[in-house]
């Protein structure tokens, strides 16, 4: 290779074997440290304090991100002090031999993010305790509980804490149900990550004068597209359709694409009851079974849904397009539309296919035969100029679970992504451009929002390297290793190699996250300089900014200082990436607890995979079958001691030299599943190996505190 591509050496002395309990990071270890008293920490004159927010995972570790530094600071386990998942933390950097580029230690936790918890019910002869999802032990009051006196031992509960001192002390506010039940499960996720089911009676307050009678006086003095052949394409089972197309093509082969959205900001009052509980969620949260929206049913599912042959207000981005993909012109307008069509992904594709084979169609569908033909030519010609500008595509396969209704998992498959579905993610992504470029061109009195998107940092790029060194995948090395056109190469390679889809997830891991500024920075995947999120206020709160900003150009309405301010935009953007975190978070743990659910019938199966990521403690394989994850763990492999060497990034059997690293196929067993810590353990198939039993709910750890 051209450049060196090895990455730090860990240093560190090999540390003792710790006993059974301390490797299990259960809630007893940490509510143990979570509620002891902290010492004062005596900091150097040179030490720098940074705020941020911390992130925990299940293993009682985590990470704070602050406006300071670049990068994260990883916190281990022992130095969180007391903090809980969201909570605003003063920090120091640490030096260690480090396993992370940046970690640190808490000294002190400014801001608690929630004094609601979820955990469950212990009852004792004397005593009501909560045992917390995050390690927190909670006393509960006495005298607020007599309403709950027939709840059952092990009842899934709301706790909001009345006092934080040890021993902390709190009361149930909310009960969720059994902790067996499938739906519980999801309810628990939902509150756990402090989403709500319910509004507030404010909000029904602010919606109950808005009707069709609302819609058709509103009409007057927008622009009336209610005639043209404007279309909505949706997953099959979309309850909301908060955007719509038209599409037309000109004999000199320029295109006039139009992108209608819901006009939500036409119901949401500005600083109102519901834009306060809009901003507060930022996010509606989509679950296996269930979506929690952002906003009410009345709005999403009702009167900013672009349900066919009714009328509806939206605002939309008009562009004309030319052959080369080139946005010549673009205009946002303030319409009333009423869609003609209601497709789903799969309808679209069938139509699209048969006329490209000349084939008949449905008669209720010819007048859309050229229509299918205008999207995908236009679809084409947009995302080759993507590609072409360095736009990184990485066409990941997605996940699917169907849950009956009465919550079980009864199947997960990979979902088919269909033709249909990048034709309006093409037409979203330039009506998002359009918004941007608006709202930069017209910074003045009136801030803007981005979607920004930061470059990787080379030390993450050259670890992904190492992991494809392994798999024979060599590349010469530019010194810019950020470079879009040849990242895309790399890709491009990967993608026709064996398990290449594995190894290009491992990149995308590799990426930054994605975030809401109004410091434009750009947006490193797409490669594009400008670009916000326009398309979808029903369920993102920044689009409901974007959509207020634009209308406040179109209208040239007066400025309010204390709401049109950088510094105000800017902290709803914040919130809003917080939040988007903290839905990405109960979306996976929601996705693992139905596939852990699933698993626990697959104990004793086998099944072959590949090895996706390699690590001190073991290897996660990812099953062929099955489109799921979990551990081959090193202290469960009995047919060997495997050791770890960071240089190779392999582990290595002492006595037969086997090797375990990214990408090798694997035949495995399915061994343990915890459906508490939502893991799932594998032993390597055609070994003499221990079996161990199932844990179920906990109910392991559940005896082993009753006899003690």
């Amino acid at each position: 290779m051209a450049r060196s591509l090895k990455i730090f050496k860990d240093k560190s002395k090999k540390k003792k074997k710790k006993n059974r309990k301390q490797k299990d990071p259960q809630w007893e270890d940490r509510s143990k440290h979570n509620n002891r008293k902290h010492r004062p920490i005596k900091l150097n004159s040179d030490q720098k304090i940074y705020t941020g927010t911390i992130g925990l995972r299940k293993s009682g570790n985590g990470w704070v991100r602050c406006n300071e530094l670049d990068v994260e600071i990883f916190i281990p386990r022992i130095y969180t002090r007391g903090a809980f998942d969201g909570d605003e933390v003063e920090v120091i950097l640490i030096e260690t031999p480090k396993v992370h580029n940046v970690e640190g230690k808490i000294i002190n936790v400014t801001k608690r993010n929630s004094i609601q918890f979820v955990g469950e019910l212990i009852k004792t002869r004397d005593r009501w305790f909560s045992r917390c999802d995050n390690g927190l032990k909670v006393k509960l009051s006495d005298k607020k509980e007599k309403k709950f006196r027939t709840l059952e031992d092990g009842t899934i509960i709301v706790v909001e804490i009345d006092k934080w001192e040890e021993p902390i002390r709190g009361h149930i506010i909310e009960v969720l149900g059994d902790k067996s039940d499938p739906h519980v499960s999801l309810k628990r996720i939902a509150r756990k990550h402090g989403f709500y089911e319910k509004f507030p009676d404010g909000v029904f307050e602010e919606l109950g004068h808005f009707t069709q009678d609302f819609i058709e006086q509103s009409a007057h003095g927008r622009a009336d597209i209610k005639n043209e052949m404007a279309f909505t394409v949706d997953p099959t089972d979309a309850k909301d359709f908060d955007d719509a197309i038209t599409i037309s093509k000109s004999e000199e082969g320029i295109f006039d694409l139009g992108v209608h959205i819901a006009d939500v900001s036409s119901y949401i009052e500005e600083g109102g009851e519901l834009d306060k509980e809009a901003l507060k969620r930022s996010f509606s949260l989509y679950m296996p079974s269930s979506v929690i929206p952002m906003l009410p049913k009345k709005l999403s599912n009702l009167l900013c849904s672009l349900n066919p042959d009714i009328e509806r207000l939206s605002l939309s981005c008009f562009m004309q397009i030319d052959s080369l993909g080139h946005i010549l012109k673009y205009n946002f307008k303030e319409t009333v539309i009423k869609s003609a069509m209601r497709f789903d992904y799969k309808t679209f594709q069938e139509n699209l296919e048969a006329v490209q084979n000349g084939k008949e169609i449905e008669e209720k569908y010819e007048r859309f035969r050229d229509i299918f033909l205008w999207s995908k030519e236009l679809k084409d010609i947009l995302k080759n100029k993507r590609i072409k500008d360095g736009s990184i595509e990485f066409s990941l396969p997605e996940v699917k679970i169907e849950v009956d209704k009465d919550g079980k998992t009864t199947n997960i498959y990979k979902y088919i992504s269909y033709e249909s579905c990048n034709i309006i993610e093409e037409f979203m992504l330039s009506a998002n451009r359009c918004a941007a470029d608006m709202l930069t061109k017209k910074i003045g009195k009136l801030p803007a929002v981005y979607r920004i998107h930061d470059k990787p940092s080379e030390e993450r790029i050259i670890e992904y390297f190492n992991d494809l060194e392994k798999n024979d995948i060599k590349f010469n090395i530019p010194e810019d290793l950020t470079e879009h056109k040849f990242i895309q190469s790399v890709l491009a390679k990967v993608k026709t190699c064996e398990n290449g889809d594995i190894l290009t997830q491992n990149f995308l891991r590799s990426m930054m996250k994605a975030k809401y500024s109004t410091e434009n920075i750009g947006h490193y995947g797409l490669a594009f300089k400008l670009y916000t999120h326009f398309t979808s206020p029903i369920r993102r709160y920044p689009d409901l900014l974007v959509h207020r900003l634009i209308k406040k150009h179109l209208h040239k309405l007066p400025i309010n200082k204390k709401i049109d301010n950088q510094e105000n935009y800017e902290r709803m953007c914040k919130q809003a990436s917080i939040q988007e975190m903290k839905s990405i978070k109960a979306e996976y743990e929601a996705r693992d607890t139905k596939i852990t659910e699933y698993m626990i019938e697959k104990i004793g199966n086998t099944y072959t995979g590949v090895i996706v990521s390699v690590t001190p403690y073991g290897a996660y394989v990812k099953l062929n079958e099955i489109p799921i994850e979990g551990m081959l763990h090193i202290r469960r492999q009995f047919d060997d001691k495997y050791e770890f060497n960071e240089d190779k990034k392999i582990l290595k059997g002492q006595r037969t030299g086997n090797e375990l690293f990214i990408g090798k196929d694997v035949e495995i067993e399915v061994a343990d599943i915890d459906s508490e810590m939502l893991t799932i353990d594998f032993i390597l198939a055609g070994k003499v190996q221990r079996k161990v039993k199932k844990i179920v709910s906990g109910e392991k750890k559940d005896k082993k505190k009753r006899r003690r």
